[in-house]
């Protein structure tokens, strides 16, 4: 615990020195959001009707925009290399690390969801839906993320490769929380599409620290 909490501080920290990595995909997310009640005819049924779908795609999309630089600094600076023959778990370490950055990206774009709601009209209680499909489903972004980002560590303009190994694994994601709206607005009960979203994010806290170890041993070794 000691080791997760040495490097969730540490992230932390340093998200605080360079807001632009907070304030990034934020900014990305509200205008991906946004471009659609602008490009669209003013009607509540079609605004209502995509809205759920359009902030799950501008949240997928700006997770994966702050995924480049996740341990690309951490690489130049040599803190990675140290951490690599360091007696501490690396698993536990990375773990502690994407936490830190899903605190800082995609928790943060899930507290912004509801406003964005109300630019689609979408009612109160799909807004509920829609903020706790995000609460469960932006940790896994995070955590599958990570391994596109370590398998592409030493490359300096990664983020199209992280992105062509990452949005296939994201699909499962987004298609349960986006169904989770659509279950809503129908009457019909959300209770399989949480249920897979928790198991998925399960599955993503148990294997994922390993799978970024590993992938980070081999690609700088």
């Amino acid at each position: 615990m000691h080791t997760f909490f040495l490097y969730f501080g540490r992230e932390w920290s340093l998200m605080f020195r360079n807001t632009s990595s907070l304030i990034q995909p934020l900014v990305f997310f509200i205008i991906i959001a946004l471009l659609f009640p602008f490009s669209l005819p003013a009607e509540n049924g079609l605004l209502q009707s995509i809205g759920g779908g359009v902030i799950w795609v501008a949240a997928v999309l700006a997770t994966v925009l702050s995924l480049e630089t996740m341990f690309y600094t951490d690489y130049l600076d040599g803190t990675l290399e140290q951490s690599l023959i360091h007696p501490r778990s690396l698993s536990i370490a990375m773990l502690g690390k994407i936490l830190a950055h899903w605190s800082g990206t995609g928790l943060i774009l899930s507290l912004f969801s509801p406003v964005l709601c109300l630019t689609f009209n979408i009612p109160s209680e799909q807004i509920w839906v829609l903020f706790t499909g995000l609460l469960l489903g932006t940790p896994s972004l995070s955590l599958i993320g990570a391994i596109g980002a370590a398998l592409t560590v030493t490359l300096r303009r990664g983020g199209v490769l992280i992105a062509i190994i990452i949005l296939p694994l994201y699909i499962p994601i987004l298609i349960f929380g986006a169904g989770m709206l659509t279950q809503s607005a129908q009457g019909l009960p959300i209770a399989s599409q949480l249920y897979a979203l928790a198991a998925i994010l399960v599955l993503a806290l148990t294997l994922a620290p390993f799978a970024i170890a590993g992938a980070l041993r081999a690609t700088i070794d």
